[in-house]
């Protein structure tokens, strides 16, 4: 992800918070924990379209998904070292 694209969802992200927390305080609704409701509502929409491999602006997780794939097809399995047997203490 570019520079561009960060800065265009972290302000999608902002006009989502912001919209929220706007309509929730016009309500008349000042509770902190409301507040925070509303913060992580807001912010799951975005969090969706990030998700979404085919939107062309903020999907991303299509490249990962390639990048992964790729990455477990040249795993190679790690032999595990023999173990050293230890002499027991014997309790005097």
């Amino acid at each position: 992800m570019n520079k561009e694209q960060l800065k265009a969802m972290l302000s999608s992200y902002g006009r989502s918070v912001l919209a929220a927390v706007i309509a929730l305080y016009t309500a008349g609704i000042t509770d902190p924990k409301d507040m925070w409701a509303a913060l992580v509502a807001a912010l799951v929409p975005v969090a969706l379209r990030a998700a979404n491999p085919k939107d062309k602006s903020f999907g991303k997780f299509d490249a990962v998904a390639k990048d992964v794939e790729t990455a477990l097809k040249n795993i190679k399995p790690v032999k595990k070292a023999a173990k050293k047997k230890v002499a027991k203490k014997v309790a005097k």
